[in-house]
């Protein structure tokens, strides 16, 4: 029998490698194609258009994926009892992470920024997604669990954190985000030559030197 770890891992890489990594790619490339350049203005307005859109769609792709892969009967379940906490949690951490990424870092980068960043994030998730209900408040309160004093009470608490332990493994939920990343790809073509491939609208495909 497989262990629920491994099962929980395997899930988590392949909604990530499925969905995630590539949503984030095409979705990033077209925040700067539609709001171009670092001022102050199109910043502003690509954080606000990841939030309010990119933002949603990624955590609804991830809890109806995972139900998914968990085969539940109702995939939408946790989407309606989590969701809303989820996003409000992320609009705590996201807006800061994205200001930095489209002030800071080069395009063919962000992805791979994105994905490093949110190995904090993906532990939370996990952990939401399995045993909390979407809020910061859940989490704190599982990781205060472990200070409280020794005694009855705290091996009941004890027996409790076990069963609401993730199961998936911090760094392999790492490397699950970034096994769903195609801009590491690119960005390894872009060090190594220094020619852009540019795709220009219609059937021709050129070749430009940045």
């Amino acid at each position: 029998m497989e262990p629920a770890g491994a099962a929980a891992t395997r899930r988590v890489a392949l909604v990530a490698l499925a969905f995630h990594g590539n949503f984030s790619y095409v979705w990033l490339r077209a925040l700067e194609r539609a709001l171009p350049g670092r001022r102050p203005a199109a910043v502003l307005a690509k954080v606000l258009c990841d939030q309010l859109l990119g933002a949603p769609v990624a955590v609804l792709a991830f809890y109806t994926g995972m139900s998914i892969l968990q085969k539940k009967e109702d995939i939408f379940s946790d989407c309606r009892k989590k969701f809303w906490n989820t996003y409000k949690t992320g609009l705590m951490y996201w807006p800061f992470v994205q200001l930095s990424n489209f002030i800071l870092v080069p395009v063919y980068l962000r992805t791979a920024y994105t994905g490093l960043c949110g190995f904090l994030w993906a532990t939370f998730i996990c952990f939401s997604q399995q045993s909390g209900d979407g809020t910061a408040k859940s989490a704190f309160v599982w990781f205060q669990r472990e200070e409280e004093p020794a005694g009855r009470d705290r091996e009941r608490d004890h027996a409790s954190t076990a069963q609401s332990t993730p199961d998936v493994p911090m760094g392999v939920v790492l490397w699950a985000l970034l096994l769903g990343l195609p801009s590491v790809n690119w960005a390894v073509l872009k060090l190594a030559f220094p020619v852009g491939l540019e795709i220009h609208r219609g059937t021709n495909c050129n070749l430009s030197v940045y």
